[in-house]
């Protein structure tokens, strides 16, 4: 039998009481937001039990490679079972696009009312060496449309390690339990930490620039979390310049940083995408603001 998962873990009731209080959002933000917290503690059972959330084993997938070309692990499998037998029981119809899976997977009466855009686990190698940042990470679109930024109405990033979830809901504010999140407001590189990501690729002398001349910087090896650590203030700015990053990495943290205050561009300061799958690859630059986003955009130009 499936274990119940205590809400409160993800996040607090207060929190939920606070994203659902705007008039204009009806009950269908409390329900999504509930939809999503008891996803993502699912999800965390099934990857902590090193089973699916409905039970039976899953073996080991050992050398077999996503759609991506990544090494897919068995904690990647169970968690994109889990998520998706949960969307099936949880939601009336969907849409269900997952970095795990090369097809899309569609449920209920058609068209979909939502587009579920996810990756089971952001940052899997972190995850499976045993390093702390790691996320389930969930983007919520209408059922039909653009695949964009600005076209995403709710979204969780939620750790695997225990943290309460980051959530957000379009022009309700993006939450980290009972505590609404703000970036930094810092607006020069001079002042910002910032991340910067490296795998697979060394940065050029535009972007050494940038990581000499500001106060700190790290890498994460996980977009979702490291965009949501800009959105919190801990840092102030993100940066992937490789041309591999894709959108289920990066969609449900893009709306947390928005509605944090935050900025999301490319290299030429506009916005990204839209895209026309979740195998697509762009840059981005997330940003505690658009003052620093644009002096981050001139310094590597």
């Amino acid at each position: 039998m499936r274990r119940a998962w205590p809400l409160g873990r993800s996040i607090s009731e207060q929190a939920m009481t606070q994203l659902s209080q705007n008039p204009a959002s009806g009950d269908s933000t409390t329900s999504m937001t509930r939809m999503l917290l008891g996803l993502h503690g699912r999800v965390r059972e099934a990857v902590a039990n090193g089973i699916p959330d409905v039970g039976g084993a899953v073996e080991e997938p050992t050398g077999k490679l996503n759609p991506k070309g990544d090494v897919r692990q068995a904690f990647d499998v169970i968690a994109d079972e889990a998520i998706h037998r949960e969307l099936e029981m949880l939601c009336s119809s969907g849409v269900v696009l997952s970095e795990e899976r090369s097809e899309v997977h569609t449920f209920g009466p058609q068209p979909p009312r939502y587009r579920f855009i996810v990756d089971p686990v952001d940052g899997s190698d972190n995850h499976g060496r045993g390093l702390p940042l790691s996320a389930v990470s969930i983007a919520v679109l209408e059922g039909v449309g653009e695949l964009a930024v600005g076209a995403v109405e709710h979204a969780l990033v939620g750790s695997l390690d225990g943290d309460e979830a980051f959530l957000a809901t379009r022009r309700r504010g993006a939450w980290q339990g009972s505590t609404r999140l703000h970036t930094s407001g810092v607006r020069r590189i001079a002042e910002a930490f910032i991340s910067c990501e490296l795998n697979h690729w060394a940065p050029g002398p535009p972007l050494a620039g940038v990581l000499r001349n500001c106060r700190g910087v790290r890498s994460y090896g996980c977009a979702s979390r490291a965009i949501t650590l800009v959105a919190r203030g801990a840092l102030d700015a993100h940066i992937d310049i490789r041309n591999r990053l894709t959108p289920e990495s990066f969609l449900g943290a893009s709306l947390i940083l928005t509605e944090a205050g935050g900025h999301l561009c490319g290299l030429e300061g506009t916005s990204i995408g839209p895209f026309r799958s979740i195998r697509e690859s762009t840059v981005l630059i997330a940003a505690a603001g658009r003052d620093l986003a644009m002096e981050i955009v001139a310094a590597l130009s």
